[in-house]
């Protein structure tokens, strides 16, 4: 069993071994803006006072309705960055994807036109200075799994509305779309700096976006107990052929994968997602495959899981013409292959 682990771990590595790739993303500014509006309901000035109020959910909402009356129109699975430049020592920067916090950081695999920047101001007629820096990241499962196999061995659409806009709230909505590359796509780390202008030496807001997508695979560790009692036949140091019995319950660890039924947000996993088939094979001398279903709760670090399955080891019997007791020579196999199916129940700690 160790050299399967370390033939896996040889294959794996070049598939799952990741280059860190960086490059800067350029959005292109969509046609019309920035867009200037007339906010005769002040809601660029309701959103601040909700946002310095601390109810930052009244305060995006003022936002979204101050965007939509520029004529955007909103893809709830697009996403957009968001600056609301209020002043320039109070500009909040966040997200717009659907029903999710403002103040997220979380972006869950974007597509090639899918991710938007928006800026709201009353200042500079809504210009801006941005630089995003795309780091591509390897997902937390590919990431962390030579580090496992290595336990068992020593190696939207946007149109314009024209409205005629007076001096007193007069707002600026610039909104701009990104390309993202396909490397970046998946998973990648978004860095943000906006600025009034690149000359500018003070920076308006700051923040990473985390783009890592939401995975079906996990791995783990898992105990497991059969209610079948079985025995072993072998050949002694004298060359008898003799039984072992196998321990009650025959409790056995496994290395598993975890194919979730439903994808799983690693970050913040929860009982729903946490069901799935379960693959594995027995950490012993003898190869016993395992296959199951179980789910359970996630205890920050790892999950503790419950499960249920069936394995089936490859023993041996004795062929034609041979006994227990008999006594054969060390060149003389006198077993061929026996495949038993057994029940299990057991544990899994899950990872990640």
């Amino acid at each position: 069993m160790p050299r399967l682990i370390t033939f896996l771990i040889l294959i794996l590595l070049p598939v799952l071994s990741f280059s860190q790739e960086r490059t800067i993303l350029v959005p292109k500014p969509v046609a019309g803006t920035p867009f200037k509006i007339n906010d005769t309901n002040d809601l660029f000035g309701q959103a601040y006072r909700w946002f310095i109020e601390g109810d930052y959910a009244r305060g995006a909402d003022s936002l979204r309705q101050l965007v939509e009356k520029a004529g955007v129109v909103l893809d709830k699975d697009a996403y957009y960055m968001v600056v609301a430049n209020f002043t320039d020592a109070v500009s909040p920067i966040g997200i717009f994807h659907g029903s999710d916090n403002f103040f997220s950081r979380r972006m869950y695999g974007l597509q090639e036109d899918n991710l938007y920047y928006i800026y709201i101001s009353r200042q500079r007629e809504g210009k801006s200075f941005l630089s995003v820096l795309a780091t591509a990241k390897n997902s937390p499962f590919a990431e962390n799994l030579p580090l496992f196999l290595g336990l068992f061995t020593s190696l939207p659409i946007i149109s314009a509305v024209e409205v005629k806009a007076d001096d007193g709230n007069t707002t600026w909505v610039d909104v701009r779309r990104f390309d993202v590359p396909k490397a970046f796509q998946k998973f990648c780390d978004l860095s943000v700096i906006v600025k009034s202008e690149l000359a500018a030496e003070k920076i308006l807001a700051k923040t990473v976006f985390d783009n890592t997508s939401k995975e079906r695979l996990s791995y783990g560790i898992a105990t497991a107990i059969t209610s079948a009692n079985d025995v072993d036949l072998v050949v002694g140091n004298d060359g008898k052929i003799t039984v072992r019995p196998k321990p009650n319950l025959d409790l056995a660890a496994f290395a598993v994968i975890n194919l979730h039924l439903k994808p799983v947000d690693t970050k913040q996993p929860t009982l729903a997602s946490s069901f799935h088939w379960l693959f594995g094979l027995r950490l012993s001398d003898v190869l016993e495959p395992i296959v199951g279903i179980g789910g359970g709760a996630d205890l920050g670090m790892f999950g503790l899981h419950v499960f249920a399955g069936y394995s089936v080891e490859f023993a041996q019997k004795l062929k034609a013409g041979y006994d227990v007791g008999d006594v054969v020579a060390s060149e003389v196999n006198p077993f061929k292959l026996k495949i038993r199916g057994k029940p299990r129940f057991g544990i899994e700690i899950k990872f990640p």
